[in-house]
């Protein structure tokens, strides 16, 4: 009993990260921001964005509609 408790508690932590993480990436993003057509240059100056993933430059990562990022790739 005490073994199935332990794996219920697990199986409950683990669903609510994975529930953070959907919400943080989410709400790092706005929609209305979002523009696939945007130009931008192509040079490579890596940002890690608030969605944890590593664009080619600020400019690719604003007309994703990130709200925020870092300089350099996601680790």
């Amino acid at each position: 009993m005490k073994l199935f408790s332990t794996l219920l508690l697990a199986i409950v932590f683990l669903m609510a990260s994975k529930c953070d993480e959907e919400k943080n990436a989410e709400s790092c993003i706005d929609e209305s921001l979002i523009n696939p057509n945007g130009i931008c240059t192509l040079d490579y100056t890596p940002v890690c964005g608030c969605d944890g993933k590593t664009y080619a430059n600020a400019c690719q990562a604003k007309h994703a509609g990130l709200l925020h990022w870092e300089a350099g790739v996601c680790k």
